[in-house]
């Protein structure tokens, strides 16, 4: 004989309320959030006035799960359209790559490849560079449900290669910023 002297139906909604704490917890999020990406390129004032370039696809990692899944593709720039990396003076803040719907919640990395590029020299140049490296970062990006997340790449460009008689695109993120 039990110990318990409360009713039994009392154990029935503690035990309810427990199975829907947990429900709660271990769903999925089905809320989504606007996410978007922008990014800058610092390279020294020189002879390159114009960085404009693509992107195939970016990436986000869900917080929590191993690296080999967990990646969401959350598209490609609209229409494969080109953006400036090389903010000008007119342009406070840094050309929008990407804008994009996703699921809310955290995530943890960001990976995006980029397409084909293209140098406009002080002179009018223009000097086609055909494919770049793909960038791996690990930050911490929360998107709000049914709000939006900023996240600004800060990319550090090798000036040497980009003006070098075969350019070439080496690059590493200095900094990811999300807001």
């Amino acid at each position: 004989m039990s110990d318990y002297q409360f009713p039994s139906w009392r154990r029935l909604i503690f035990l309810a309320g427990l199975i829907a704490i947990l429900l709660l917890t271990l769903t999925p999020s089905v809320t989504k959030g606007n996410i978007n990406v922008r990014v800058y390129a610092l390279l020294p004032q020189g002879i390159v006035k114009h960085f404009y370039s693509s992107f195939t696809g970016i990436q986000v990692h869900v917080a929590g799960l191993p690296d080999s899944n967990g990646w969401s593709s959350i598209g490609k720039n609209p229409t494969g359209s080109t953006v400036d990396l090389i903010p000008q003076s007119s342009q406070l803040i840094p050309s929008v790559v990407l804008v994009t719907s996703l699921p809310s919640g955290r995530y943890d990395s960001i990976k995006m490849s980029f397409a084909n590029s293209t140098l406009v020299l002080q002179n009018g140049v223009k000097i086609p560079i055909a494919t770049g490296p793909s960038l791996v970062a690990s930050a911490t990006i929360s998107v709000p449900p049914n709000g939006n997340g900023d996240l600004l790449f800060v990319l550090s460009f090798d000036y040497s290669l980009l003006i070098a008689t075969n350019p070439s695109i080496s690059t590493t993120i200095t900094q990811v910023n999300s807001f």
